[in-house]
């Protein structure tokens, strides 16, 4: 139900969008002035889920506010929660303290898929990822920015990274990660990886 009101809320606002309250009829009635600033849609406490047309869930975002502003075609997430679905597996849970949609007004052409239809989902801010493992183990990591890519099913960062999982913690600068398949890749060329490794995990 929640998810038919955010697309009312956008049909409104594309609808405002396309009237100009500023015209005057035969010189009578009320003159508005025009809202330059601030964003065309604000929503609060907001939590959008995405389905694939299986009618499976493939993301489910969560944030304090979402406002978008029409001029950058931005939507600006604050306290974002994103759930990214995967066949293979248990969904991975990120968190950051700000996000961003990058993507023309996809928020308002289709409130319920935001973030299929953004070209870039951009996380900064003290960014945690976790994923349960079939042992019952979780792999979390942490980073400063990640940027994830909804239609390929990638995400990246060239932060430094840590890793931190049932078998120890690992450091790296940077990382991608095919989301579909949770491959994992760490660092890059020229950057080494430290890995320090629990005892109990050891064979």
């Amino acid at each position: 139900m929640a998810r038919y009101w955010i697309l009312l809320f956008g049909l409104a606002a594309l609808l405002l969008s396309t009237l100009d309250l500023g015209l005057e009829r035969n010189g009578e009635g009320p003159s508005f002035a025009p809202l330059d600033d601030g964003p065309a849609l604000l929503m609060e406490n907001a939590e959008i889920t995405e389905f694939s047309i299986a009618g499976s869930p493939r993301f489910a975002l969560q944030a304090r506010t979402i406002a978008h502003q029409p001029r950058s075609g931005e939507t600006a997430l604050d306290a974002p929660i994103l759930l990214l679905f995967s066949e293979e597996g248990a969904p991975w849970r990120l968190e950051a303290d700000q996000g961003r949609l990058d993507g023309s007004e996809a928020l308002l052409r289709a409130p319920d898929s935001a973030v299929a239809n953004s070209d870039k989902v951009m996380l900064t801010g003290n960014v945690r990822a976790a994923r349960p493992r079939e042992d019952g183990t979780v792999l979390r990591f942490r980073t400063d920015t990640l940027s994830l890519f909804p239609a390929a099913q990638y995400a990246e960062s060239v932060a430094p990274v840590m890793i931190e999982s049932a078998e120890g913690i690992t450091q790296a600068e940077g990382l991608s990660l095919a989301l579909g398949v949770g491959f994992l890749t760490l660092g890059r060329a020229e950057a080494r990886v430290h890995s320090t490794f629990y005892p109990d995990s050891l064979p």
